[in-house]
């Protein structure tokens, strides 16, 4: 069995056994006798062989509203992560409740050598539950992003987890849980992106900062792709659910902010001369929602003009990131071969034992829609002096 086979085995197991996660509380404990786990870091440890767990547990000290408390964190290393798990019982006195954990955290380290075999454990467990995010670590160290300097009085970890929810108003990064990439590495014709997240201190405040993604192949990431590339993976990958489309900046005419209500991406793989080809269609409902130049955006034919720039936008960016995927990583991110295995299964079928090198020659071809159906003011721009 190779080694992709291996992998892709046990992301079956792993999305078997979150079934059993998902029918909520059957073990009833007393809260005063548990410590809740609000999130995970993974890194390798000191020792070769080793792997060093970080947990940030809730605070409870304070109140019953574990929102409105701090936390602390404790660190162990061992062999293996149910070893350091168990032992962790000691160093916190309590059993560990995982049940309200929101995120886990992976060095780049422990995810460029293979995240499946460390996230097996989490999702074997019974008490576990298969909604919790999964993110790589921009910072040196997975830990790094957990450690707070007690001033922020919530856990890090609760506060990634309000970001993530919130990062359809930006698009710059993914959102994925534990789940669905177990499912995606067992998806033929997908691979897997996740989140970056980063160590930050906003007003003197210990923070953290998601923006960008990891690029994985199976389970193992191959590098990284800045926030911008990334909301343009998320546009082809039918990911975007709202954010901003800028044209130009501020002394880049036309410096236009587009506010996107909506935006739908068709995939349709096509046979011409025998050969396999991506016709990839966006479709953008916007706004105009800031204009830093004297544009005209309150007529039908400015607005025509604006919606032609932003589409010659989106198909270059576009046609950018689906170079950087065929010929920087050869990893199909967008998913363009699950669409092939679903509706040209015979033709997949020929394809898939070598996808990732006939998806980095695979041609695709792009174009964008756009519509602005309103603004965000009925006035017309503002004028400096001197223009008519």
């Amino acid at each position: 069995m190779d080694k992709r086979a291996r992998v892709r085995r046990l992301a079956v197991m792993l999305c078997s056994l979150t079934v059993f996660t998902l029918s909520g509380c059957w073990n009833y404990r007393e809260v005063d006798k548990l410590t809740t786990v609000a999130g995970i870091a993974i890194d390798k440890g000191v020792e070769d062989g080793q792997i060093k767990l970080t947990v940030e547990v809730v605070d409870g000290s304070g109140g019953q509203d574990a929102m409105s408390v701090g936390s602390s964190r404790i660190s162990l290393s061992g062999k293996t992560m149910f070893e350091i798990v168990r032992r962790m019982i000691t160093e916190s006195g309590s059993r560990l409740y995982w049940a309200h954990a929101k995120s886990i955290i992976l060095s780049e380290e422990i995810a460029r050598d293979g995240a499946a075999k460390i996230i097996d454990w989490y999702v074997r467990d019974t008490e576990t539950r298969a909604d919790i995010h999964i993110l790589v670590s921009g910072e040196k160290t997975a830990e790094e992003v957990l450690t707070s300097d007690g001033k922020s009085g919530e856990p890090l970890s609760y506060k990634i987890d309000d970001i993530l929810k919130n990062e359809t108003s930006v698009s710059n990064s993914p959102t994925t849980e534990i789940f669905d990439f177990a499912d995606t590495i067992n998806t033929p014709g997908i691979s897997s992106i996740l989140p970056m997240v980063y160590s930050s201190e906003n007003k003197g405040a210990k923070t953290a900062s998601i923006r960008g993604s990891a690029v994985f192949d199976i389970d193992k990431m191959l590098g990284r792709m800045n926030a911008h590339d990334t909301k343009f993976v998320l546009f082809l990958r039918d990911e975007i659910k709202g954010g901003i489309l800028t044209l130009g900046g501020y002394n880049r005419p036309p410096g236009i902010s587009l506010e996107i209500f909506k935006s739908k991406t068709k995939v349709e793989p096509v046979l011409v001369d025998g050969q396999v080809e991506i016709r990839v269609k966006t479709h953008t409902v916007t706004a105009v929602d800031e204009v830093q130049e004297n544009v005209d955006y309150y007529t039908a034919k400015g607005q025509a003009e604006i919606e032609r720039m932003a589409e010659d936008i989106l198909v270059k960016e576009m046609e950018n990131v689906i170079e950087i995927a065929q010929k920087r990583y050869k990893q199909d991110i967008f998913g363009f071969g699950d669409r092939i295995h679903k509706k040209m299964p015979k033709v997949w079928k020929s394809l898939e034992p070598d996808w990732d090198e006939k998806f980095s020659r695979l041609k695709v071809s792009v174009q964008a829609k756009v519509d602005i159906k309103g603004t965000a003011s009925i006035r017309k721009p503002i004028k400096t002096g001197g223009e008519e």
